[in-house]
């Protein structure tokens, strides 16, 4: 533990954030500090005897206790009214409790989070991504769940995002919004193409094929480049994290069947080729992250994208239409590439408690408040999220159209990320820095990744 603790603070000021689904459409915000808080282990709680008061929200003695949640959805403008909205609705519910928000930009989070996990003043409950939670469990930063969450909750929960949450066989976050990526295109381009825009691409080859007929359309009406397809090739840890899910299209992988980094396989090679040749025609732009090929995607600049559920609200945001710009829009599950299944990932949103909060039964009570009934589906009305509990992703309210239709199918091959280690994050970095070589600098293929597979392999200790 004190070993990889010191690798996860070396690297806390260098590394970068992913988190499909997120980033995006950042509003101005003022990061809140952390709030300060004694570092003083937690007495025994007795939980079995309190719970059943607690969770009717019943202050004791007429007592009220403030906990913090550090997140980035009020810091961005598609969530911050409904976060905010979600913490106002448990505080009505939940007298005895005060919630302040601890808002942090996105491409920030992970840092300040370490950095204040670290000295021992980090916010109540924590929210973080696939890739954030394993960080913040190597840190020792996370409270152990078992005992704490209710069995009723831990129960509901798909086995498959337990595990992602569960580490050495304790439950250190729960799950909240998962969000596979799928992918969406342009109805209007693909008229204009010469395309059927009530037909998706239903194979890898298909859809490379209507990225080329769209960006051979050159410009719009306003001499803007038109480009046939958007993938993330810009400097943030989003991009590699995206481009497992076309390994795995290609037959490859970032890790072996035993855990080992193993970059250099002949699928890498070849979604990497197809990747190089696709901005060396101008189908694919260059160098940009995920926010910026939404903006361009939800102006019309772009043909196809692959996103998570979350891209709707972003992308209805960014074209100024709202709910018009679905008419525009269509959405389908990845096409199927050489496996010859839909191959895509997953990422979600999570939430941990401090493990040296002092209020970890109200922390625990906010977290199962967010990722309950009521909270899940007022959130779904908003933003579209899916839920990770058995009992609320199966409710009519989840599933209210074709667009939930398209994430529910894509659940069914959606891959998680291979995010069990705490530098998971950083070797997307440089899983990114190996695509930017690649496509940016023109440098060998294969020499890169055997360089990047060192890399990442000495940075595991493997």
């Amino acid at each position: 533990m004190k070993k990889t603790l010191a690798v996860v603070l070396s690297a806390v000021m260098v590394s970068g954030l992913a988190l499909s689904g997120c980033g995006g459409n950042s509003a101005s915000a003022t990061t809140a500090a952390p709030k300060e808080t004694t570092t003083a282990a937690p007495a025994e709680t007795k939980k079995e005897e309190t719970k059943g008061e607690e969770a009717k929200g019943e202050a004791p003695a007429g007592e009220q206790v403030t906990i913090t949640i550090s997140n980035w959805l009020e810091a961005e403008e598609a969530t911050s009214a409904i976060f905010k909205e979600l913490l106002d609705d448990f505080m009505a519910a939940n007298p005895d409790i005060r919630v302040e928000s601890q808002a942090i930009p996105f491409n920030q989070y992970k840092d300040q989070v370490l950095i204040a996990g670290t000295s021992g003043n980090a916010a109540d409950v924590i929210m973080g991504n696939s890739q954030m939670m394993s960080a913040f469990n190597g840190a020792g930063i996370l409270a152990e769940l078992d005992d704490l969450a209710s069995k009723e909750v831990l129960d509901d929960i798909y086995p498959g995002y337990l595990s992602g949450t569960t580490y050495d066989g304790k439950v250190k976050a729960l799950s909240w919004a998962p969000h596979p990526i799928a992918m969406y295109y342009n109805k209007d381009l693909f008229t204009k193409a010469g395309l059927d825009p009530e037909k998706a691409p239903a194979t890898w080859d298909e859809m490379t094929e209507a990225a080329r007929a769209i960006a051979k359309l050159g410009k719009d009406e306003a001499g803007n480049t038109l480009y046939g397809l958007g993938i993330p090739t810009g400097k943030v840890a989003h991009t590699g994290t995206v481009f497992n899910g076309i390994f795995y299209t290609y037959g490859g992988h970032f890790v072996d069947e035993n855990g080992n980094v193993d970059l250099n396989n002949e699928g890498n090679v070849e979604a990497l080729t197809w990747i190089k040749q696709l901005v060396d025609e101008k189908v694919i732009p260059a160098g940009l992250e995920i926010k910026d090929l939404r903006g361009l995607f939800a102006s019309g600049q772009i043909g196809i994208i692959f996103d998570g559920d979350m891209g709707r609200s972003a992308f209805r945001s960014s074209s100024g239409l709202g709910e018009e710009f679905d008419k525009k829009m269509g959405i389908a599950v990845i096409p199927t590439g050489k496996t010859g299944r839909s191959e895509t990932v997953y990422t979600e949103h999570q939430l941990g408690v401090f493990a040296k909060s002092e209020h970890k039964e109200a922390a625990v009570r906010l977290v199962e408040y967010l990722i309950g009934k009521d909270a899940m589906v007022k959130y779904h009305k908003s933003n579209a999220v899916l839920s990770a509990r058995k009992s609320i992703a199966t409710l009519p309210e989840m599933n209210e159209d074709s667009f939930m239709e398209v994430f529910n199918k894509q659940s069914e091959t959606a891959s998680p990320l291979p995010a069990t280690n705490a530098m998971f994050d950083n070797a997307m970095n440089e899983v990114t820095k190996a695509i930017e070589r690649i496509v940016v600098n023109n440098e060998d293929i294969k020499t890169v990744l055997e360089e990047t597979n060192k890399t990442i392999k000495e940075m595991y200790g493997q």
